[in-house]
């Protein structure tokens, strides 16, 4: 479950929100009007009408049980779906001791209503139990490994290695815990991954003449490997290969039981209300705006503490000649400056020149020249008061280079993004450019998964049709959610969300 749809729904800002971290802008042209909306959407919505949309779906009688008991629960009454959501993770995050007392006051009875023929029985205090052993050469053969099987063979002989080393040890005791199986086994095997997907299949299972084990140990509550000689007194009951084995009956599956797992239940309303909700398409469209916003910011105001320093925010702005030129980019902003208190004018355009040329490619040969609105000070003046601490200083001066392809930290200003959903800029999702105008586009708007491969040559459909390639058939109208959500938001998605 992504807690900034979870946590958007239920408190009407993401999990960071609490920190005062606010929405910043979202991917795939997801604006803050956009986002606001659906968060609105989402939460508004109200438990009977869930009801009532789920009613000629399979999950309609979980679905209301679901809600009735959650509502039973609930000292307050519960109307909207984020209320219900609220409540669960209220439940969620109370002490252990009070939410088994909630849970179980109602959660044995609903047990019973479903299993009314079980009978309890009483267990004896002390049960035998055969332990199935197995050969890990067999084993590899079912396992769905990226690796060979001499691979994983080679790596199970390590970590066997590793437990002999330690079980000779005189002065040392118990078993090892797996960080130290790990990392001695990386002596020999770099592939951490190797090593860690050998090790969680590693218990119980026989690698040449030794058993291996996995065991909680009581004193250290930490998960340990140990190793056992196979003639020592241990008789391993024989498994049947995978080509012989049996295979078992399908367990019942048992109904949903409301309060017997409170992360089941959330997980349930996660995938069937916000992921997959029947009817209609603005609650899934909402959704998906939600989880394209991942952008999140907070701002720290600028403050001048009470300290022997005095602390400015600089920012270059060009000279005369530099603004006639043609500017098609706004400039980079301010940094911020910090000299002590009997600093001279001049010390301040040293330490604003190095600051910007620090930060900014753009600046790296700019030379400040005067100081806007400081132009009647002299150079060797102090700026203690003359000029009051916090405020926002502009730099005028030359050296500007305003033709670099390097402006910012994102490499040559040379790409253009100009996308179907209204994105026109990089917003950290995949994109892919175009062959013909080599304009960046999103794959998913392109109807490409983030999984499968891109087209070796690529045409946006701008492009096509311009070069007349048009496919001769009328387009058809969109008619499922995915091609909803490859439309422009400006266009349809907004108007779900107005």
């Amino acid at each position: 479950m992504d807690l900034r749809l979870l946590y958007g729904v239920a408190y009407g800002h993401p999990w960071f929100g609490r920190w005062g971290y606010k929405f910043c802008r979202g991917s795939f042209g997801v604006t803050k009007h956009n986002y606001g909306r659906a968060i609105e959407i989402l939460s508004a919505v109200e438990l009977d009408q869930i009801i009532q949309d789920f009613k000629d779906s399979d999950q309609y009688e979980e679905m209301k049980q679901m809600i009735h008991y959650y509502r039973d629960l609930s000292e307050t009454q519960l109307m909207t779906f984020k209320d219900l959501l609220r409540f669960m993770l209220t439940v969620k995050s109370c002490p252990c001791a009070q939410k088994k007392r909630i849970m179980a006051a109602t959660a044995s009875s609903s047990i019973s209503k479903h299993l009314p023929r079980m009978t309890l029985q009483k267990k004896p205090l002390m049960k035998e139990k055969c332990t199935r052993y197995r050969k890990f050469s067999s084993l590899v053969g079912t396992l769905d490994s990226r690796w060979p099987t001499r691979r994983l063979e080679y790596a199970a002989e390590v970590i066997v290695n590793t437990l002999k080393e330690k079980k000779a040890d005189k002065l040392s005791k118990g078993g090892m815990s797996r960080q130290d199986v790990r990392d001695a086994a990386r002596l020999h095997i770099g592939d951490t991954g190797l090593l860690d997907y050998v090790l969680k299949s590693m218990n119980n299972v026989i690698v040449g003449t030794h058993i291996v084990r996995r065991a909680v140990n009581p004193t250290t509550k930490i998960l340990e490997y140990s190793i056992d000689e196979l003639d020592g007194g241990i008789r391993p009951v024989r498994v049947a290969e995978p080509e012989a084995d049996v295979v078992p009956e399908p367990l019942p599956v048992l109904p949903l039981v409301p309060g017997a797992d409170l992360y089941g239940d959330m997980a349930f309303l996660y995938t069937k209300v916000l992921m997959n909700y029947p009817e209609p398409e603005v609650m899934e469209l909402a959704s998906q705006a939600v989880l394209d916003s991942k952008h999140f910011v907070k701002e720290w105001p600028f403050e001048d503490d009470e300290d022997q320093l005095l602390r400015f925010i600089c920012q270059a702005i060009p000279n005369m000649i530099d603004l006639e030129a043609n500017m098609n980019r706004e400039l980079p902003p301010g940094e911020i400056v910090m000299l002590p208190l009997h600093a001279t004018v001049a010390e301040l355009k040293q330490a604003a020149e190095s600051a910007l040329r620090d930060t900014y490619c753009i600046l790296e040969k700019f030379v400040v020249t005067e100081i806007d609105r400081m132009e009647e000070l002299e150079d060797w003046e102090l700026l203690f008061g003359a000029v009051e601490s916090g405020a926002e200083l502009f730099m005028r001066g030359d050296g500007m280079d305003l033709n670099t392809e390097l402006r910012y930290e994102g490499g040559p200003d040379n790409w253009k993004v100009r996308c179907e959903c209204g994105a026109q800029d990089d917003d950290g999702e995949r994109m892919v450019a175009c062959d013909i105008c080599e304009v960046w586009q999103h794959t998913r708007c392109n109807g490409i998964e983030d999984s499968g491969t891109v087209p070796p040559l690529f045409i946006c459909t701008g492009c096509c049709e311009s070069l007349g390639h048009s496919r001769g058939e009328p387009q058809e109208e969109v008619d499922n959610s995915d091609d909803l959500l490859m439309i422009p938001a400006n266009e349809y998605v907004a108007q779900f969300l107005e």
